[in-house]
């Protein structure tokens, strides 16, 4: 366990990989021979695999003190967003590849369904997702206002406030106006200390 600490409290961990193996990381009362065999090994077995294997290495001489928790090394990706044209405002345009919205300007005059945002310029992507940790990236260049963000399906589709993104308590928005960031959520809004323009917003989900 004191390995573990050094580790966690060390700036680089892997530097604890490349001690000298003349001396333990920490002084054992009981000079366990076990514990130091199995401790020189990580060292030596450590020299030659990258940042992932050396971690993978550590965690399997180290699993038998570890006897609750969960560990687990997890490389995402980003989620391939497509846009459901169902959903998008009359004044929106939706690009072929489904990867793209645009003010359009003038009225689609789309027809009226309940998947159909009414009064505001939103649309929302056609994958939902119930568990798990995703995120996806919005490209924001080029627009001098925005807002993006995450909702439940069941956000109201309808007219006013209630169905904008933010504004409720389905759904959660990063809007961009004037060079000024705000979070909203259920009309509460942060204000985000000022920072240069960005062209692209991540959004992680947990």
């Amino acid at each position: 366990m004191c390995d573990i600490e050094e580790l966690c409290n060390m700036t680089d961990p892997l530097t604890v990989l490349q001690e000298s193996d003349t001396g333990d990381l920490c002084d054992t009362e009981d000079g366990d021979d076990e514990d130091r065999e199995r401790h020189e090994e990580l060292l030596h077995d450590g020299g030659g695999l990258d940042v992932a294997g050396v971690l993978h290495k550590l965690y399997t001489g180290l699993s038998d003190i570890i006897t609750e928790g969960n560990v687990s090394f997890y490389i995402q990706e980003a989620e391939d967003i497509l846009l459901d044209g169902n959903t998008a405002g009359n004044n929106l345009h939706i690009s072929d590849d489904r990867k793209t919205v645009s003010w359009s300007g003038r009225n689609q005059n789309l027809p009226e369904t309940p998947e159909r945002f009414q009064y505001f310029p939103q649309v929302l992507s056609s994958q939902s997702f119930s568990s798990g940790r995703h995120y996806w990236e919005v490209d924001v260049g080029g627009s001098g206002g925005w807002r993006v963000g995450m909702c439940y399906p069941s956000i109201d589709r309808g007219g006013g406030l209630q169905s904008l993104i933010g504004r409720n308590r389905k759904s959660w928005g990063l809007v961009m106006d004037s060079n000024q960031y705000t979070v909203l959520h259920e009309s509460y809004k942060i204000l985000l200390p000022p920072s240069p323009p960005s062209t692209r917003v991540r959004i992680y989900l947990d």
